[in-house]
């Protein structure tokens, strides 16, 4: 529950402080620092298997930790971010963009004041706000259900639960289960789980850096297009790697390239995607809807993974994820509006346009 609330809570408060020239790339910090806290999982559980094997203590309960049920550590291990979140939440000021819906202008001003440091610029800002709240005459959950403003959440909610049909969250869960199937170790997948982790961080650094500046939709089409080509070369590895002597370094190389693809484009740009395409009035709530579906989406590939995996074969799922490419393609290049350099405001303005 608490993980639910935070993502949707983080990307939609960093939007609604950034400026609309930086805006991609502060929204991709989020995703930044999901793919450190992979990577950090993946090297702590690396580091406490290898512990468990040498592990000695008198105290039963440390023993059942540390060694005999090393997954305890694992899952504790969790404690010490967590509570360094809670931490500093205390000191992170309220999003300006609420205050003024709250009617709370001189504290929003206060705060816009630091991230502006023009007056003008701040004055413009309160007054683009002001301006679109006022013409937003309808409740929440009526507004929600206005033409253009249901087709973004209808949309938001589509290219969610695909992205997690696209197979990335089914590599960075079950990986080293893939990789046992391929022959390798139980250590040895998870040294390789490690690697794929801090590809995955270094590619959010590189879509951090760009983002802004070659746009959301030309990030997706480069990626999602290279998505397709390493799942295609993964499923043809379970297929037919063994005749072919394609070795586990060959499937290694093809992971790699896919979380390359796949961190420097969807999981770069969906929460700036969903943070970014609604009303003030209603962000929160539309962004929980899409936000929903995202979960929704994972919580189906988790189940569904080792099912289909068996059932399927590895072979058939890597193809599956591979097609499922094409729709979120789609539904981008068609119906997505590019959003790099835009306001909130303008961007909002898109979608009541539509009908």
């Amino acid at each position: 529950m608490g993980i639910g609330i935070v993502s949707i809570v983080c990307p939609l408060y960093i939007s609604e402080v950034s400026p609309a020239s930086h805006r991609g790339r502060m929204v991709s910090l989020y995703q930044l620092a999901v793919t450190v806290g992979f990577l950090g999982a993946y090297l702590m559980n690396y580091y406490l298997l290898d512990l468990s094997a040498v592990f000695s203590s008198n105290n039963p309960l440390l023993l059942k930790i540390f060694a005999t049920e090393v997954w305890r550590g694992m899952l504790g291990a969790e404690t010490i971010p967590a509570m360094l979140f809670f931490i500093v939440i205390f000191f992170i000021p309220e999003s300006p963009r609420w205050l003024i819906v709250k009617g709370r202008e001189g504290a929003a001003s206060g705060i816009l004041s630091r991230i502006y440091t023009r007056a003008p610029e701040v004055a413009f800002q309160i007054n683009e706000t002001r301006q679109m709240l006022e013409s937003e005459v309808k409740s929440d959950w009526k507004l929600l259900l206005t033409p253009g403003i249901f087709r973004a959440v209808l949309i938001g909610s589509a290219i969610a639960i695909l992205g997690q049909f696209m197979g990335v969250n089914a590599v960075l869960y079950y990986g080293p289960s893939i990789f046992e199937t391929s022959g390798l170790s139980s250590g040895d997948s998870l040294f390789y789980q490690a690697l794929i982790g801090l590809v995955n961080m270094g590619t959010t650094v590189l879509a951090l850096l760009i983002i802004d500046r070659i746009g959301r939709k030309k990030l997706v089409y480069i990626g999602v297009s290279g998505m397709i080509v390493s799942l295609i070369l993964i499923g043809i590895y379970f297929l037919k790697g063994e005749s072919l002597g394609m070795s586990s370094t060959f499937l290694l190389g093809c992971f790699l390239a896919y979380i390359f693809f796949t961190a420097g484009s969807i999981s770069a740009v969906i929460f700036v995607f969903l943070s970014e395409m609604y009303p003030t009035r209603i962000r929160g709530l539309a962004m929980s809807i899409a936000g929903f579906s995202l979960w929704v989406g994972t919580y189906l590939i988790g189940q569904l993974t080792p099912w289909m995996l068996e059932n399927a074969t590895p072979a058939g799922t890597f193809f599956l994820f591979a097609f499922m490419c094409i729709p979120y393609m789609l539904i981008v290049w068609k119906l997505m509006p590019e959003t790099a350099g835009k306001s909130l405001e303008d961007i909002e303005r898109f979608w009541m346009k539509k009908k």
